[in-house]
């Protein structure tokens, strides 16, 4: 997959893009919840996280998870753009090659956002969490890997999409 074609892609996207996903994605949200632990202070990433829909979610719904530093790195700058205004932290980066050193975050959180290079990437955000940490991911049901890097805490349907809470012992 051409990274520049995808970003160029999710750019042009940026503007409508809540209006278009917003409904879909707070599912993955809610039931991902109980699984949503971070100390405060503590790194926390959201990974491929556009518009930053997670925060404006936490927001309404989980605030207290907003006590830790929130990263969003995503590889469209359009995205980042309007992520600025509900995310302290924007990065333009690669999921499958994340700016970040290993075990530095707490929690990590991928909703729907890794689609290319799936299998390094799911390693690569592994390596970020910390031990005692947790990889909430979510992919379309269909897509969903067999492999996974981390120990399965849980498993969650969630509307047309499966959410994996893997964590780090």
């Amino acid at each position: 997959m051409d990274r520049r074609l995808l970003a160029a892609a999710y750019d042009r996207s940026a503007a409508g893009y809540d209006e278009r996903f917003r409904e879909l994605q707070r599912p993955k949200f809610r039931a991902a919840a109980p699984h949503l632990i971070a100390p405060p202070d503590s790194l926390c990433l959201d990974a491929g996280g556009g518009t930053a829909l997670f925060q404006e979610w936490a927001q309404e719904e989980k605030p207290g998870l907003l006590a830790a530093r929130w990263l969003v790195i995503d590889l469209s700058l359009g995205m980042l753009l309007v992520a600025r205004g509900r995310a302290a932290l924007v990065v333009a980066a690669d999921l499958a090659r994340p700016p970040l050193r290993p075990a530095s975050c707490a929690l990590v959180c991928a909703f729907t956002s890794l689609l290319d290079e799936v299998p390094r990437a799911l390693r690569e955000l592994a390596a970020l969490v910390q031990p005692g940490g947790r990889l909430v991911v979510s992919f379309l049901r269909a897509e969903a890997p067999r492999s996974l890097p981390l120990r399965v805490a849980a498993e969650i349907d969630a509307g047309q999409d499966r959410v994996f809470v893997l964590r780090k012992d």
